[in-house]
């Protein structure tokens, strides 16, 4: 048995095998998770930009505190590499106290999206 060092190692490790031809119903048989679960997973590797990954991968070593939960992850991975990094610099302040949650809103491309979080006063959420 593998074991993982967090969620971003399982992550890694779901994309590697579905890039051996694994199917994702296999995967999550073999790890008792989900296909929904190893298929966001999986999204997430293959979506978030090189700052959110390095993030989420120091978090999961303990480096840093946590702010990459995984459902915030499977969001914002809908969104530009741009984007991402200014939702993740904007959710470390809001985090850690430096910033309001007050002003988040659901915004995708200038326009509503389902669950996608975005600071209010962005740029390009106007």
């Amino acid at each position: 048995m593998i074991d993982f060092g967090g969620t971003c190692d399982l992550a890694v490790w779901c994309k590697l095998l579905r890039d051996k031809g694994w199917s994702g119903p296999l995967i999550a048989r073999t790890l008792g998770k989900s296909e929904g679960y190893v298929n966001n997973l999986v999204r997430v590797v293959q979506r978030a930009s090189p700052a959110v990954l390095l993030r989420w991968k120091e978090e999961q070593a303990g480096a840093v505190d946590h702010v990459c939960a995984t459902d915030w992850l499977v969001q914002v991975c809908l969104l530009s590499h741009e984007l991402q990094d200014a939702e993740l610099a904007h959710r470390i302040r809001v985090v850690f106290g430096r910033g309001g949650a007050e002003g988040w809103r659901t915004v995708r491309d200038g326009r509503p999206a389902r669950g996608v979080v975005v600071a209010r006063g962005h740029p390009q959420s106007s």
